[in-house]
């Protein structure tokens, strides 16, 4: 296919100027993108934060063949969270998008990770389709692990359906892209954010290849975060914050990671947009990530305070995720404008929830690798604004994979029959009825050639991840493969691959298979020994499921006293008795110096008239406890094994610990009222 690039002179002396110069021949059936182009670099003043400024004029849209769509992927949004800024007015632009628009809630699947979703959401595909699984993938001839990129992925994006349609295109951030894409407009990666790939090659990181300059330039500009900008976001002052991220640390130092994620967030809205004012594509993609990252940094300190965050900390952080999401209000009132003045139609949509509330786990850390994923909800955000769309109906329900068939026939496209979703009829005046066709077999996906990256730059992704709870750091840097063109899955690949068949597709058989590859890459990874307990548990097999439920924890599964007691609970709501007395009597004797597993086999065997066996549980920790329930079990017991004096002195300790508890006041009067047993 021949092409032909034209080229602008920059005008102004602004540092980066992306102009699009005209449209190409057309070639092979296809249109030749037009080429945006950027500006030389240049010795230029410093701009404000994008956040805080707008262009004061600028060119709005001629009316086209298309009506044009301006779709933000805003990582990790949540109702919760987002109903509660916009009542407290903090969420202008977000509560009149709301108040006009279409509001649903979206439902995601498990594992709810974002490369996995948001591939998802762009292709309308199930991951054991798309293939792109884990956040890193293994090289067919090395099998060192890389970062995740488009070449994992098996079948087309809607961006690859609109454009060979004739649609104008606009993508820019997009998990798992790199390299960039050919498509008719502009291709901007997720290589380009300062979070994940801040100090990594670029190659490859836009198409045309000219934009890339430009792309490199906007990072070392707006992902330049000073110490200044990070006061209204933190209870510290200018010269603490300051001294704080001299320290360093990585990811790992929260004001780091505050200023990684605000620069991250400031340089896709500054791509984006400058892209989008020049070339107004009919369909515009923009993703930020700062959200999640956010919530995974920060949800632990929003008030109320959690009983596992001291004051200290929480007076350092409490504000941070409302002042994030204001700045975040901001550039979603940019597109707002740009949606109102273009006659678009603006659709925003998360990937999963995230939990801010009363569901906050203390002893689940939201940076934990082995947890981070328990701070996700399953359900999401969609909202609607603009141009065709319904107003004034309650919030509605919708799938992760209805948002590409929506798009798709928002452009007046066929629905690829493979498509899992549908279109969301409910939010839009005049979607046409749904034509399938096989897209997916005559659209071929171009990319940019880019070296493959290097094993450093390999190994300094890894180590983001690890910071963010996304890895552990005892996986291997290689891992087996078979060979071929298409890179490989992780151990984490086919684990995730295992968890959507199973608690999805609930194919058990399937299922197994693809966690059992995971642990033949690595025969040491807990979770999916962990996650055949439970494939086990559901398909009924409980002796199998306990046994693998016990190797997991051996294996470093996280929380043990959690899982074991969400195990006994579920095992005793199901009327399984002898299952969860098992699950208890193991974990005593695999954790015996954990008091609240000790204490609850205790009351397990006091219900069933043991009191002897219930007192032994828990008799070790009697002398050492500081624990108030551990105390009133002991007491119950003594007074089962008609221990008077033993039972009062016990509910007496309880007390003084911790005063008030009426049920333990009534005992003990109880009790004192009696009379002595006989000698």
């Amino acid at each position: 296919m021949s092409r032909r690039f034209l080229t602008c002179a920059a005008a102004g002396t602004a540092v980066l100027t992306f102009l699009s110069c005209g449209q190409g021949r057309e070639s092979a059936g296809r249109a030749t993108p037009a080429a945006p182009a950027s500006a030389p670099a240049a010795a230029a003043p410093a701009v404000a934060a994008i956040e805080s400024s707008d262009v004061s004029a600028r060119t709005k849209r001629a009316q086209g063949k298309f009506t044009p769509i301006i779709w933000l992927g805003l990582d990790g949004l949540d109702w919760e969270l987002l109903d509660r800024l916009s009542a407290e007015g903090r969420m202008p632009n977000w509560k009149r998008l709301t108040s006009e628009g279409y509001t649903g809630i979206l439902a995601s699947f498990m594992p709810v990770l974002s490369p996995v979703v948001w591939t998802s959401v762009a292709t309308g595909v199930t991951p054991d389709v798309h293939r792109v699984l884990d956040f890193q993938e293994a090289n067919p001839m090395t099998g060192q692990k890389e970062p995740i990129s488009g070449l994992s992925r098996a079948v087309p994006a809607v961006w690859n359906l609109a454009s060979a349609s004739g649609a104008t295109v606009g993508v820019v951030g997009w998990w798992a892209t790199h390299p960039a894409e050919e498509v008719n407009g502009f291709f901007v990666t997720d290589h380009a954010s300062p979070i994940l790939f801040e100090g990594l090659s670029r190659a490859g990181v836009a198409y045309p290849t000219s934009l890339a300059p430009g792309v490199e330039q906007v990072v070392s500009r707006d992902g330049r975060v000073a110490d200044a900008d990070l006061t209204p976001y933190v209870g510290l002052s200018l010269t603490e914050i300051s001294e704080a991220r001299a320290k360093g640390g990585g990811l790992t130092n929260p004001l780091v990671a505050l200023a990684s994620i605000i620069g991250a967030t400031r340089v896709q809205q500054r791509i984006a947009r400058d892209l989008y004012d020049k070339n107004q594509p009919d369909l515009m993609m923009v993703y930020f990530e700062g959200p999640d990252g956010i919530g995974h940094v920060f949800a632990s300190y929003v008030p109320p305070r959690m009983s596992c965050v001291a004051e200290a900390e929480f007076a350092k952080y409490r504000k941070t995720v409302d002042e994030y999401y204001a700045m975040l209000d901001r550039l979603i009132g940019q597109w707002m404008r740009r949606a109102e003045e273009d006659g678009a139609t603006l659709i925003v949509n998360s990937d999963h929830g995230f939990k801010w509330g009363e569901d906050r786990p203390c002893e689940r850390s939201s940076l934990n690798p082995a947890t981070a994923a328990y701070w996700h909800r399953i359900n999401g955000v969609f909202a609607a604004w603009g141009k065709r769309v319904r107003r004034g109906l309650p919030r509605g329900d919708a799938s992760v994979f209805d948002v590409a068939p929506t798009v798709a026939a928002l452009l007046g496209l066929p629905q690829e029959k493979s498509w899992k979703g549908t279109p969301i009829k409910a939010a839009f005046e005049d979607l046409p009825a749904p034509r399938k066709a096989d897209l997916f077999g005559t659209v071929a996906v171009r990319r940019v050639q880019a070296a493959a990256p290097s094993a450093k730059d390999a190994n300094e992704y890894a180590a983001r991840l690890r910071a963010l709870g996304y890895l552990s750091g005892g996986e291997p840097a290689t891992v087996a493969t078979e060979g071929g063109t298409r890179p490989g899955l992780t151990e984490g690949g086919w684990n995730n691959l295992g968890i959507y068949l199973r608690d999805t597709r609930k194919d058990l058989p399937a299922a197994e298979a693809a966690f059992r590859k995971a642990l033949a890459l690595r025969p040491t990874y807990a979770s999916p020994v962990f996650n055949l307990a439970v494939l086990y548990r559901d398909r009924g097999d409980d002796a199998k499921a306990i046994d693998w439920l016990f190797r997991s924890l051996q294996a470093g599964h996280a929380d043990p006293e959690g899982t074991v007691l969400r195990w006994f609970d579920e095992y005793n709501e199901g009327h399984k008795a002898p299952q969860a007395r098992e699950v208890l009597e193991r974990a005593a004797r695999a954790y015996p110096q954990n008091e609240v597993i000790a204490r609850n086999l205790g009351l397990l065997r006091f219900k069933t008239k043991d009191c002897p066996g219930a007192r032994e549980s828990v008799a070790r920790f009697e002398a050492s406890t500081q624990d108030p329930d551990t105390l009133n079990s002991l007491a119950l017991f003594d007074t089962c094994l008609g221990r008077r004096d033993e039972a009062i002195a016990l509910f007496q300790r309880s007390l003084a610990l911790k005063p008030g508890q009426t049920g333990v006041i009534e005992s003990l009067n109880l009790l004192q009222k009696a009379p002595p047993p006989a000698q």
